[in-house]
C-alpha cells in the first residue's frame, strides 16, 4: 500500500445468509471508517449485497463465476439456503473450487488483506502465494468455537477414545467450566476429521481471527479461546443485527402491523433459520402444540415444503392469536418488538445474538452444525459457571 492511499479489504463471506449478513455488516463497519472495502461474491448472490451497496456506494462489489454445472447444480443454485439436502455435499464442493477465479481476482485488485469466513480454508494458503494478510470471520460464538478447537486437540485423549457410542456423555479436558456433551451433539465436521485438520492448519497460518461476539457475553470464552487461539482475537460483536435497510424506507410489514395490536411480551416469536429442514410430522406436531398453547405467536415457517405441511384449517383456528408467516420474516424487527416476549429458535449464532440484544429468554430446538454446543451454552453455561444468556429452555 502506497503511503497516503487507503487501506483496502477484500470481504468474501460464505454463500449462505447466515453468513453472509454479519460479515456484510462488519464491510460496513469498515466502510464508515474510511477503509477501502470490497466484497466478492457469486452473480446469484448479488441481489443480497445490493441494499447494502444502495447505502454506501463506496463499497465495491466483485462477481466471480459459480460452477453449477460442472458439480451437477442446477443453474442458479448459488447459495446454501437454495440447494435441497442430497446436494448439500455437492454445494460445499462447488464452493471450494472457487480458488482459480478468486485467484485471477486477487491478481488484478491486489487488496491489502483479505476477510474470508472460515470455511474457506484454502484461501489462507492463497493469500500466502500473493503475501497478502489473510483474517478469518468466525460466524459463531466463543464457547462453540473454544468446544470445536479443544475436542479437535483432544481427538486422541484416552478418555475420548474410550467413549463406547454417542450417547455416552464425556467433558472436554481443560475447559473452563465442566461440560458435559455427546458425540451426537458435536458439529458435523466430527466425523471428518482431515476437515478440522485442515482449519486448524489455516488458522495457524492466518494474520488474525474475528469473532462475532463481545467479552461481556462469554466472558472465560473471551480467554480462554485467546489463550489458545494460535492469532490475535478481535471481537467485533454484536453484528447478526445487520442487513436491515434504513428505518425512513422501511415499507410497513404486515407481521408487525399486527404485533402492534398486542400487549407488551404477550407473543412468542418461533423462527427456526434459513437453513434448516423439518419433517411433515414435525412441522405438523409443531402447528399442533402453537394452536393448543393457547398463548400469542408469530411463526416464520419459511418457504416450500413446510409451508404446503401447515395442517389445513390452522391458521384460520388460530386467527388473531397466532400469525404464520411465510417466506422471509423481519426477524431482528421482530424480536425487538414489544410485543415479543420470548424466543423458540434453533440455536443458530445470528439468531441468538438478536435475542440476547432484545433482552428475550430463549426455547432452544438446535438441529445441526454447532447448534447444539451453542444450546449447552445458552441452558448450561457449564455446571460451575453462568451461562451468557441465563435465560434457557431446552425441549
Amino acid at each position: 500500500m502506497d503511503s497516503g492511499e487507503a487501506l483496502h479489504v477484500l470481504f468474501f463471506p460464505f454463500l449462505t445468509r447466515s453468513h453472509m449478513i454479519p460479515m456484510l455488516e462488519t464491510a460496513r463497519l469498515f466502510s464508515e471508517n474510511g477503509i477501502k472495502t470490497s466484497i466478492v461474491t457469486t452473480p446469484a448472490n448479488a441481489d443480497l449485497i445490493k441494499p447494502l451497496l444502495h447505502h454506501h456506494p463506496s463499497i465495491s462489489l466483485h462477481l466471480i463465476p459459480f460452477p453449477s454445472t460442472t458439480f451437477n447444480l442446477p443453474s442458479g443454485c448459488e447459495n446454501l439456503t437454495a440447494v435441497p439436502v442430497h446436494l448439500t455435499t455437492d454445494f460445499f464442493s462447488a464452493a471450494f473450487n472457487l480458488r482459480d477465479p478468486f485467484s485471477h481476482l486477487l491478481s488484478s485488485l491486489r487488496p491489502d488483506a483479505i476477510i474470508s469466513d472460515a470455511i474457506y480454508t484454502w484461501t489462507t494458503e492463497l493469500a500466502g502465494e500473493f503475501h497478502i494478510p489473510r483474517v478469518i470471520f468466525q460466524v459463531t460464538g466463543l464457547f462453540p468455537l473454544s468446544a470445536t478447537n479443544d475436542l479437535d486437540l483432544h481427538l486422541h485423549h484416552p478418555s475420548y477414545k474410550s467413549i463406547s457410542d454417542d450417547s455416552e456423555l464425556f467433558s472436554i479436558p481443560g475447559f473452563p467450566h465442566t461440560v458435559h456433551l455427546t458425540r451426537s451433539q458435536l458439529p458435523e465436521v466430527f466425523a471428518f476429521p482431515p476437515m478440522l485438520g485442515w482449519q486448524r492448519e489455516a488458522e495457524l497460518s492466518s494474520h488474525a481471527v474475528i469473532v462475532n461476539s463481545f467479552s461481556a457475553l462469554e466472558p472465560d470464552y473471551a480467554v480462554h479461546y485467546s489463550n489458545v487461539a494460535p492469532r490475535e482475537v478481535f471481537l467485533l460483536g454484536p453484528v447478526a443485527i445487520a442487513g436491515q435497510p434504513e428505518k425512513k424506507e422501511k415499507k410497513a410489514e404486515p407481521c408487525l402491523e399486527w404485533l402492534d395490536e398486542k400487549d407488551d411480551g404477550s407473543v412468542v416469536y418461533v423462527g427456526f433459520g434459513t437453513l434448516s429442514r423439518f419433517t411433515a410430522e414435525q412441522i405438523k406436531e409443531l402447528a399442533f402444540g402453537l394452536e393448543n398453547s393457547g398463548e400469542g405467536f408469530v411463526w416464520a415457517v419459511g418457504s416450500g415444503e413446510a409451508v404446503e405441511w401447515i395442517p389445513d384449517g390452522f391458521e384460520k383456528r388460530v386467527q388473531g392469536r397466532g400469525l404464520v408467516v411465510k417466506g422471509w420474516a423481519p426477524q431482528t424487527e421482530i424480536l425487538n418488538h414489544r410485543a415479543v416476549g420470548g424466543s423458540v429458535c434453533h440455536c443458530g449464532w445470528n439468531s441468538v445474538m438478536e435475542a440476547v440484544v432484545a433482552g428475550l429468554p430463549v426455547i432452544t430446538w438446535p438441529l445441526y452444525y454447532e447448534q447444539f454446543l451453542v444450546e449447552k451454552w445458552i441452558c448450561e453455561g457449564g455446571e460451575d459457571g453462568d451461562s451468557g444468556v441465563g435465560k434457557g429452555l431446552r425441549v
